[in-house]
Order: structure tokens, then sequence, then C-alpha cells
């Protein structure tokens, strides 16, 4: 029952605007002082943070020569804590989960111990405290705290929700699961030397880049570790107690871009449950590849092309996470947090889109003054996705316990953040375009990284196509491209096994395939002004990509409406009202003027047989106007838009007929489609062929009216029909008048449908028994605080 929805949210320059909003500004969780007088055998950060979805809402610090704090992340206060002492060193982060005993929340922690005064020396590294306490206060005594020492070193700690198991990784590779007592079921040994970098746990039921099973694994783990100039990489399916290494493979660590020294050390790395892998080197160039797992292999594929970073600062030690971290948020969307150079010194968060390589988001950081001092050294980074929409960020200065006086008391704190983020990100050309100009500041100076390679198949596609195009020939260079197009893509539409072809997540495998920089390349060939004589073109592959939605109308110098038009091509241009996003209001209204032109000329007879005439097809204003008004546009724009083309109130009229059609019976038939909507939990617009969606007619004839409005009354033949238009709009205010008084008591089931159609839309998982059983008590809490307007009882039998 609501208005008409505001659609400037759908225009190109105001997703420009609303794309800063997708990170939020940051704000300090918790700050911790930083031991000086504690001497490590090895080098652990300061600070650790930890997020389990055992305990969803809370996240787990851990800190050295102090203990481990849980704190609730909406009330941003500890709600646990564990005092361990000021000579305790830690091997890594804690983890914590939740567990109801005698209808008490009681917080389970597990500490990974390197050292304290009552742990043998022999067992450093390789203890676990188990440690217990009610969420709300009051510890169950010492008694509770149980000391576990197990037969390999343990560098991470995972706690399984699925399998209730504990997944202790060790840093050399070996790996143990254990029962929530910490005994080990079974333990799978890693047997090559490698240099640990880092591991990641997922749930099996995540894993994008696995077979569809119908039984998928508890958990899957990827071990990444560094040899040599490689990155290695293992992943282990584990179900139950089982351990299975599913896939191994390796990547080359020295890309590189022209102009720069390549290095062979890894500083950052990031990996996704979609199979997204992406790390930074030494020399601060960036790559992503797309791993796939299948019948125990493993493929990897490179996404987009190689980055070169610009304004990162350059630490001192090869160290891994020192001044910069990564962080897959889902597809090929990477957050990285980083320190930026002198002079103006602060920590930048940037959400990349490595598909097309361009910053989606950004935000900074000023550093802390209980960090700034030890920039020289360098600041430990961390980052970590907490519940839907957060990230926590960890600040650690390094290498204070070396530099600092062992009597002296620290001034420095580690700091932990929590960054708002748009819960629903994901990777679109949509998103995507337009970044060029805010991207190109992190990128160094023409990096030459965009060139296809000599032996890609599309170099050698794009130089087919040019040579035919100069020796006058489109139709060979037409059965060139849909040659190379069918030996890439399967009769389906899905990418074959090529190395050109990717299995995305988001289902853009054609979008992975072309690429945004070959894409480009083949637009400029048949827009290009090498041929002013007889310009070339090819409506059959211009159709196809608009169709397979790869084109932009950035991607054309100029205009792209207005060169398919300088073609004749009207057909292109129709389509592209259904799979190019970014059409300015200016080209739309300016198009919609040359058809009026057309139809204020004079018509041959139709009596009259033209056998000798060539003209193109061109479709009729009604056609036209019914794709302008049913695309997303700006209210702003559009009337710029109006008034600089339409500045004449005679060319309005044609569109005001129009507009005063399209206004019969309008509210009528959009309840009926809403009411279509809910009976079928789907999102339906359209009224039909003949007329545009009601509300969007609505606001495109609002807009109309605020920009030509004294032009069209100083113009007596548009008198009639406004006030034909005005007698179709003023019953529906009165029925707007009465529905209105509804809205309040509709109001929480129309927000119900809305989440029911988005779900269904955004292809959420079905909901699990336990997840059904957490959401029915959270309900049964709720009915608990009072009754509202409406109550629904439920039986089950």
């Amino acid at each position: 029952m609501n208005g008409s929805p505001d659609t400037s949210k759908y225009n190109c320059s105001s997703t420009q605007t609303s794309m800063s909003s997708l990170i939020g500004e940051p704000f300090q969780v918790s700050s911790y002082p930083v031991p000086t007088k504690i001497r490590h055998e090895k080098v652990h950060n300061p600070t650790y943070a930890s997020y389990s979805r055992d305990f969803p809402g809370h996240a787990t610090v851990t800190v050295q020569a102090e203990g481990i704090h849980i704190v609730d992340l909406s009330e941003l206060h500890t709600v646990a804590s564990h005092t361990c002492g000021s000579n305790v060193a830690f091997s890594g982060p804690a983890s914590s989960r939740c567990t109801l005993e005698d209808d008490e929340r009681i917080c389970t922690t597990y500490a990974l111990v390197s050292s304290a005064p009552e742990v043998a020396v022999k067992n450093r590294d390789r203890t676990v405290w188990i440690m217990k306490q009610k969420i709300l206060g009051g510890t169950l005594g010492k008694s509770d705290k149980r000391e576990i020492v197990l037969p390999h070193e343990v560098a991470r700690i995972y706690s399984d929700d699925k399998s209730s198991n504990i997944l202790l990784v060790s840093s050399t590779g070996d790996i143990s699961v254990a029962d929530d007592e910490l005994n080990i079921q079974s333990t799978l040994v890693c047997p090559h030397q490698q240099n640990f970098l880092d591991v990641f746990f997922f749930p099996g039921t995540s894993c994008n880049f696995l077979p569809p099973h119908e039984n998928p694994p508890d958990t899957i783990i990827m071990f990444c570790s560094s040899s040599d100039s490689m990155l290695l990489l293992s992943i282990v399916s584990v179900t139950g107690k089982d351990m299975t290494i599913i896939g191994q493979n390796q990547v080359s660590i020295s890309h590189g871009v022209p102009g720069r020294k390549t290095e062979h050390h890894v500083i950052a790395l990031s990996y996704g449950p979609c199979g997204v892998l992406s790390y930074i080197n030494e020399s601060h160039t960036w790559a992503a590849y797309q791993l796939e797992v299948n019948n125990l292999t493993t493929s990897i594929t490179q996404i987009g092309e190689t980055l070169a970073l610009a304004q990162l600062s350059h630490p001192n030690a090869h160290s891994f996470g020192r001044g910069m971290c990564l962080l897959s948020l889902g597809s090929s969307l990477v957050l990285i947090a980083a320190m930026t150079a002198t002079p103006s010194s602060e920590i930048s968060i940037l959400l990349w889109d490595m598909r097309y390589g361009v910053v989606i988001a950004s935000h900074a950081i000023p550093i802390p003054s209980t960090i700034a001092p030890s920039i020289k050294q360098g600041i430990d980074m961390s980052l970590l996705l907490a519940d839907a929409g957060q990230v926590l960020l960890t600040l650690c200065p390094a290498n204070i316990s070396r530099t600092a006086s062992s009597t002296s008391e620290s001034p420095y704190r580690s700091i932990v953040y929590i960054i708002p983020l748009e819960p629903n990100l994901k990777s679109t050309i949509a998103g995507a375009i337009g970044k060029t100009h805010a991207t190109s500041e992190w990128l160094v100076p023409n990096p030459k990284a965009e060139t296809l390679a000599d032996n890609d198949p599309r170099s050698k596609l794009l130089v087919d196509m040019s040579n035919h195009l100069q020796h006058n020939e489109p139709h060979k260079a037409d059965e060139a491209f849909f040659r190379w197009a069918k030996a890439h893509t399967s009769a389906s539409g899905s990418t074959s096994s090529n190395a050109l072809s990717i299995s995305t997540p988001d289902g853009a495998a054609l979008e992975a395939l072309y690429g945004y920089g070959f894409v480009k390349e083949l637009l400029a060939l048949f827009f290009a002004k090498e041929y002013p004589d007889k310009p070339q073109y090819s409506p059959r592959v211009m159709r196809h990509l608009i169709e397979s939605r790869v084109v932009s109308a950035g991607m054309v110098d100029g205009r792209l409406l207005t060169a398919l038009k300088r073609y004749g091509d009207w057909e292109s241009i129709m389509l592209s009202f259904n799979s190019v996003v970014d059409i300015s209001e200016d080209e739309m209204i300016s198009l919609a003027k040359a058809l009026i032109d057309e139809q204020r000329e004079p018509q041959p007879d139709p009596e009259v047989m033209n056998v000798d005439s060539n003209k193109a097809w061109t479709p009729t204003l009604s056609a036209y106007m019914l794709m302008c008004v049913s695309y997303p546009t700006s209210p702003a724009a559009l009337r710029l838009a109006i008034r600089k083309h339409l500045p004449d109130a005679q060319d309005l009229i044609f569109i005001l007929e129009l507009l005063d059609g399209w206004t019969v019976g309008g509210t009528e038939e959009y309840i009926r489609t809403l009411l279509k909507s809910v009976a079928s939990n789907t999102s339906i617009e359209h009224r039909g062929g003949a007329a545009p969606p009601y509300d969007k007619t609505i606001s495109f004839l609002q807009v109309l009216l605020d920009a030509s409005f004294v032009s069209l009354l100083q113009f007596p033949p548009s008198h009639d029909l406004l006030r034909s238009i005005m007698s179709h709009i003023e019953p529906e205010i009165g029925l707007h008048e009465r529905v209105g008084n509804l809205r309040g008591a509709l109001e929480p089931f129309a927000k119900a449908q809305n989440r029911i159609v988005k779900e269904r839309a955004e292809g959420t998982p079905k909901e699990t028994p336990n997840e059904w059983r957490k959401r029915r008590k959270h309900q049964e809490q709720q009915i608990a605080l009072g009754v509202g307007l409406y109550r629904l009882e439920e039986l089950v039998i």
C-alpha cells in the first residue's frame, strides 16, 4: 500500500553518491595496554580478536599479559573476563562458545597458551586452557579451569557449531579434531615443510567452490603457506572426526607489473567460501584467483588483472599482516585495511571488486595517538568478519616488547574497531561502473596491467576482427567472434573448463569470460575513428554483448545510445534499456526528441510502394517512451534533460498524450498487482506490454510537469490534455487517502512481505532446524513482552 517508490537510487550518478555509505563510520569497541615486560621466544601479537558462530553477537579478545575478554558487540561492553596474569603469553586467538547449563548461559573459552608460570617448558605452545564463566557475572570457580596438553603445537582453534567439534591447527599444518573437552579423536599430519601464513575455516554448506553434494562436509579448512616463490594451498574436508585432503595447488607469488621490482614475500592474504583467493606481495602488486574443486582436483584461474597499488606505506620487515590486511566479503569483493604513506599517514579502508579492479567504497581512520609513535616499527592489523554488516579491525603496535625498556610502563595500546558495512554486498557490473576515477588514485600511473597477454585467445580475436574490418569484411569479423564465443561457452551458456572460463558465485560467468577491458576494446573496433570514410559496425555482435549484460555506456567514447543511433541500430538501443544500467537521462531524452521530430515529419502515402527504400527500422514513440518511463532515473537529472531537449511545448504534447492513456485506472491495477505479488511471494511490476508500471508513470509525469509546467500553460493546445490527466488522477488521490488509513495496521505485514520477496530473490538458504528453534524462542520472548495489534496462534500436532 506504499506510494510511488523513489527510483533515483538506481541512477548511475546517484549510485556513485550512495556508494560511500557502503562503509560506515568505524567506532572503537575497546582498547588494551601493550605489555613491555614480557619476553616471548616467538613473536605474538599483543592482542587477538576472534568471532565464533557458536556465540553470535560476541567477540573474544585475547590480550597478552592480561587475559581474555568476551565483548558484546551490540552493547559494547564486556560480559565475561578471565584474568590470567602478567606472565602469561598466548600463541593465538582464543575461541568461545555459549551453552545452556541448568538454565544458565555458560561461556566456555579455549585459550591457546604459549607460556605461563604453571606450564612446563616442554608443553609451551601445546597447552590449552578450558575456562568457564557465567555470562551475567560470577565465576564458576578455579576448579572449572582445566589444562589440556595436546600432542602438537596449536596456532589456530575453531569451534564447529554443526558437529560441536573443536578443530586445532598447528603452525606446521597438523590438524586435530577434538570433542568439547579436547579429547583428540583424529589427527591429520601435513607431510611437507612450509612457511605457515594463515588458515581459513568455513562451514561446508557455505562453500560454493565444491561440487554439489547431498551431504556436504561439516567444515572446510584452507591452509595457506609459502615456499620459495610459490603460495601453497591445501584444502581439507572435515566430517565428524574424519579428515580428508580434497585439494592441493600452488600459485606463483612473483606476479608483478612493468616497472616494479618483483618480490617473493606475501604480506596480505584473503580467502572466502566462494573460492576466491587474493594476495598482495611485498612489491604491493595484488592478484586474485578463483579456485574450484572437482573429483579431488583443484583448478585455479586468475580473476581480473594484476593491480599495482599506490599510496601504501612500506613496512621495514617482510612481515605477514604488517601494515596491511585483507578480508574476503564473498564473490570477488575484498576489503583491505592499509597504512597510507606519509605525509598524511592514516589507515585506509577500501572495498575492492577484484573482478573489475575498482574501488567500490572507501573510508579513512586517523591513526590513534596510542599507536602513532610505533609507525616506524609498523602496525599489525587483522580484519575479521563478525555479524552481518560488521567487520572487526584490530590494530596493534609492532615490536614494542623488543624496543621498549623492560622497566618502563608502555604508553601503547591495542585497539579493536567495528567497521559497519552494507550487509548485502554483491559483485555486479552496475556497482563497478563509474568507479574508475576513484580507483586511479590507488593505482600506480600507467601500470600497463590492463592489456591482454600475448597468449590470451582474446588478443588474437581482436587482431583478426580488426583485420576483417579494415578490409571491409564485417561478416567475417562476426564469424570470427561467434566461432570464438562458441568455443568458450557451452550450449547452456555456462563456461567450460577453458582457462578463460571462470565459474563465479553470482552467476556472472559471461562477465568473467569476456572481461571489462576486452569488451571495451571490442566496442572500440566498431566505433573506431580510424574508419572515417566507411565505419564498420556489427549489430549481431553488439546485440549479443548487450543481451549478455557485459556492456555499459561508459565503455564507448561519447555516448552509447548516440553511437548506436548513428548506425541506425534502434533494436540494440531498445535492448539496452533491459541490460545496460548506466544510460544517462540526457541521452535518453535526446533520442526521444529525435523520434518526435521524425513523427512530426510528413509521412509518405501508404498506397505508394517504395521498393528502393533502405530506411532502418525505427520504433514508435510509444514503444520508446515505454522503455524510458520504466527505466530507473534520477528526478533531478531527468528534469534537466527535459528542459534541455524538450523546451518546446509542441514536442511535449506527444508525450503527454501517451501519459494520459497510461494514467487511466492505474491505482486499481497497481493494487491488483501488489496482491498478486503477495500471493506468489514474487516481485511483479509490469501492467502489461502496452503500459509501464503505474508508479513509474506517475513519477515520470511529475518530473515532466515540474520541468515544463509553465511552458504547457502558455500553450493552449495542451490544456485539454492537462484537464484529462487531472480527471484521471483526482479519483486516484481520493482512493489513496482512503487506503492510507490502513497503512499503520498493515505495516508489519508489508515489512514481512518485503523480507520474504527479498530472501527469495537473493536465494537465501533454507532455515535449519537449529535456526528455526532459535527464531521461535526469540519470537516467544517478544510475545511475552506484550500483545500487538494481531496475534497468530499456531497448533503443532
